[in-house]
C-alpha cells in the first residue's frame, strides 16, 4: 500500500452526461506502474487520461467541463493490480 493522492470531481462527459469520478492522475502513480511507457498527461483540451479508483480502471477526466472543485484526499491505496 501506498500513500498517494486521489481526486474526486464532476464534469460533463462528451455525450454531455454528468460524471463523478474519484481517480488517482497519472503524477502521482510510482514509476513502476508504467514501465517504459510514457506516462499520461493532460492534453490541451484539458482532457487527462487517469485511473478510476471505482471502476477499476483506465478513463479519461475532462478538466475544461469540471463542475467546481475538483477535492483532493491522501488515500492508502495498492497499485500492484492496475493492469499495464
Amino acid at each position: 500500500m501506498n500513500s498517494t493522492n486521489v481526486y474526486t470531481g464532476t464534469f460533463t462527459t462528451r455525450q454531455g452526461q454528468t460524471r463523478t469520478m474519484s481517480f488517482v492522475r497519472a503524477n502521482d502513480m510510482p514509476a513502476s506502474v508504467f514501465e517504459g511507457k510514457q506516462r499520461p498527461h493532460q492534453n490541451s483540451d484539458g482532457q487527462e487520461v487517469v485511473y478510476d479508483v471505482k471502476s477499476k480502471g483506465w478513463r479519461t477526466f475532462n478538466w475544461g467541463t469540471a463542475h467546481g472543485t475538483v477535492r483532493k484526499e491522501t488515500i492508502q491505496f495498492s497499485f500492484d493490480n492496475i493492469q499495464k
